[in-house]
């Protein structure tokens, strides 16, 4: 198709052709992804009277989708799935174009209206993400439907400014991830109406207890473990304590009947042993909370799994406070600590850049903010593409290579930066256990430690405890946005406060996305791989490749490596066979 101007491909106003590039993954393995490695030929799909059919003018690439070719039908949200029979088609990071407009909803849509997708899409109480559940970005249209359109959150589509960029539209999601993980908030006492365990231990006294039942808004389950007899007795004579049990031997078939789901929260009273704790955990429930405010000194680090700290929201905390009233209280949010210290692990991927450019455009940033990294040439981009932001700042942007140097002199540099106090915030984002257990070791006392990378469920870790419990520290994770981050962030992108571009380093027409997947799972590129769906002549390049392929685009880039609305344009102006740009 030959254009004279992009005006009508930017309305969604052109003619919707018969057939379209699709790519679906059949199994697991890189060699199912696609029909012999190339995206498959379909009908463009037809749409009903209550659906929109869209144009999808960018994907961003996620680490995420390479989990999902390492598993194929072995992925959590693939499970039971015969991908056979009925393939995923991936790319929850997409920027949209309506095109098609059911009947039904021509009150509420209309061509030519674009959208970013929320991607956690939930639809009657069932999680139905977009590039998994539903096909994702990976094709050039795409039908959407009720559990995108009317869904549990309202509509997971966000709307787009006429003049904001396609790239920037799609990298919205994954930055959105990034505000999420600092705008997390707990409760501030036991879920209302949930499930409330108490472990009571050496020391424990009833009255600990009691003011539970007695609160305004009481659990609708409180369940109590005696581990000393001497308090079995009497707590069966406590009015509103639904069960008390012996021991933990005894939990299961009582957390079966009174908690299937897990516990929202887990409260310690008193001196219990570090194997118990260990297994209280693991009864946890989604977005729970774990409350040791008097576990005491424990004699040995517990043995977590981290994973469910990152995939299921579990928080630990312990007030230091004296009364039970103010047993989830806290000192600090989520955020990072303004004028603090933060040490960013792992530093030079895709995401870990993103945290470090969030980090310096704080209204009130830290005061120094380490970047480490095994990879030389990642960490340098991360001086390259932020040093002189930071400086600009007055911030102290320190990257070190631990692999340069020996453990021990790495450790003593640490000390030096921190003054031997330690870091007021610990963000992981490299999925390994023994990396989280040697930092946590650097959390200055009141320190909270975000574990953002997706560590696996079923990850163990030691955790010093005592940090929690005797220093204020905080272990946290996220997983995902919400439809308010993603509005958040959305906002910011609109108004110029953030430039989601900046986290761009590669692109690639739709037959690209292949080598696209296989780059973010070998972590070829600093940041993030795009792929534009509608072009189909275009190879994975990288933006520093653009001198030489595409001239004219990099002449648009900002400071020669930094993505623009404008190198955008004239992207689309040669790509898509436009005669000028309009």
């Amino acid at each position: 198709m030959v254009r004279e101007t992009l005006n009508d491909f930017r309305k969604g106003a052109e003619p919707i052709p018969q057939r379209m590039l699709r790519w679906h993954l059949y199994g697991a393995g890189l060699e199912n992804f696609g029909t012999d490695g190339k995206p498959e030929v379909v009908e463009v799909p037809a749409y009903g009277e209550d659906e929109l059919l869209i144009r999808q003018d960018a994907c961003g690439l996620c680490f995420s989708d390479t989990k999902v070719i390492a598993l194929g039908n072995q992925h959590p949200r693939m499970s039971g799935r015969d991908l056979q029979s009925d393939p995923v088609t991936l790319g929850h990071e997409v920027a949209c174009t309506v095109v098609g407009v059911g009947k039904t909803l021509q009150d509420r849509f209309q061509v030519g209206d674009r959208f970013v997708i929320q991607a956690d899409v939930f639809y009657k109480g069932t999680s139905m993400a977009y590039g998994y559940a539903i096909r994702g970005g990976l094709a050039e249209y795409s039908v959407i439907g009720a559990p995108i359109i009317n869904g549990d959150e309202g509509c997971y589509l966000l709307p787009l400014n006429e003049t904001t960029g396609y790239v920037e539209s799609a990298l919205t999601e994954p930055w959105a991830c990034v505000v999420s993980a600092y705008a997390q908030q707990h409760r501030t006492c036991f879920k209302a109406g949930g499930s409330l365990l108490v472990l009571l231990g050496a020391g424990a006294q009833l009255e600990d207890i009691e003011w539970m039942i007695d609160a305004n808004q009481p659990p609708a389950s409180l369940i109590a473990v005696a581990l000393h007899a001497n308090k079995v007795t009497p707590l069966h004579a406590i009015t509103g304590l639904q069960t008390s049990v012996p021991s933990m031997d005894d939990l299961a078939p009582v957390r079966n009947a009174e908690a299937p789901a897990g516990f929202d929260d887990i409260i310690v009273v008193g001196k219990v042993d570090e194997s118990i704790l260990e297994a209280a955990a693991s009864h946890l429930a989604d977005h729970g909370i774990f409350n040791l405010k008097g576990a005491g000194t424990l004699v040995r680090p517990l043995i977590l799994d981290i994973g469910r700290i990152h995939y299921n929201w579990h928080h630990y905390l312990a007030d230091t406070g004296s009364t039970p009233q103010n047993l989830y209280s806290e000192s600090r949010s989520a955020e990072l600590h303004a004028g603090g210290k933060t040490w960013l692990v792992g530093a030079g991927g895709p995401m870990g850049q993103m945290h470090v450019q969030r980090a310096i455009q704080l209204t009130n940033p830290p005061s120094v903010i380490v970047a480490t990294d095994l990879d030389g040439v990642r960490l340098q981009s991360v001086v390259d593409r932020f040093g002189e932001m930071a400086a600009r700042k007055g911030i102290n942007l320190i990257a070190i290579n631990p692999g340069l140097i020996t453990p021990d002199e790495f450790d003593t540099q640490l000390r030096s930066i921190t003054g031997g106090k330690g870091f007021d915030d610990i963000v992981s984002l490299v999925p390994v256990a023994k990396v989280i257990e040697h930092a946590a070791n650097f959390l200055a006392s009141g320190g909270w430690f975000n574990i953002f990378a997706g560590v696996a469920r079923g990850t163990m870790a030691a955790l010093d405890a005592n940090l929690i419990s005797q220093r204020g520290c905080r272990f946290l994770g996220s997983s995902g946005s919400s439809l308010a981050d993603m509005r958040a962030t959305l906002e910011r992108v609109q108004s110029g406060a953030l430039s989601t571009n900046t986290s761009l380093a590669a692109i690639g027409g739709m037959e690209a996305a292949r080598e696209g997947l296989a780059a973010v799972k070998d972590g070829r590129f600093t940041g993030k791989t795009l792929i534009f769906p509608l072009i189909h002549d275009l190879p994975l390049t990288s933006l520093d490749q653009l001198k030489t392929t595409l001239p004219t685009v990099a002449a648009k880039l900002r400071d020669g490596m930094f993505w623009t609305k404008e190198a955008e344009d004239e992207l689309l102006k040669l790509k898509l066979g436009a005669a000028q740009n309009a």
